[in-house]
């Protein structure tokens, strides 16, 4: 059973092997391998890991004592903005991402008007699937350019 809680320290190994096996999956032949050795270099270290736990909300999805996800959110400007989604290969497709973007969309704090991402705009895959969950093209966004390679999504998150 599958269950999604609140990282913890001793998590951030697992959760940085996380990292270093969806990377190069999700991201082969989308962008070049300097791209991917960069990204797992400054956002998976073990210090990205840990700053991410401290300062942000990482919750992390486990069957029994195995991290198969993770989700790491956290602010930019006003904004939260969910930095990573990633499920280990063998395991997508099994409602894993889902349990993760619910709970930690149910992680932030109350009134909280929406969530943004950023995604790779060839990653037609992460794409669809953040459509899915009702995700759109974001108008209003952080004052931070992504360049034409990434885009910007978001979903409305107004409960009342």
């Amino acid at each position: 059973m599958i269950a999604v809680r609140r990282a913890e320290p001793s998590d951030v190994d697992a959760i940085r092997q996380i990292g270093l096996t969806t990377w190069p999956v999700a991201y082969g032949g989308l962008v070049p391998e300097e791209f991917i050795t960069d990204g797992l270099a400054q956002w998976w270290s073990a210090e990205a890991v840990e700053r991410g736990i401290s300062k942000g909300i990482t919750l992390v999805a486990t069957e029994g004592d195995a991290l198969l996800g993770m989700v790491g959110l956290g602010r930019e400007g006003d904004s939260w903005v969910m930095w990573k989604l990633y499920v280990l290969p063998d395991h997508q497709g099994k409602g894993i991402g889902k349990a993760l973007l619910d709970a930690a969309i149910a992680a932030l704090p109350d009134g909280t008007p929406e969530l943004l991402l950023d995604v790779l705009v060839a990653n037609e895959q992460a794409i669809g699937f953040y459509r899915a969950q009702g995700f759109t093209e974001a108008t209003r966004t952080p004052d931070r350019d992504l360049g034409a390679d990434l885009m910007w999504m978001v979903i409305d998150l107004d409960r009342t």
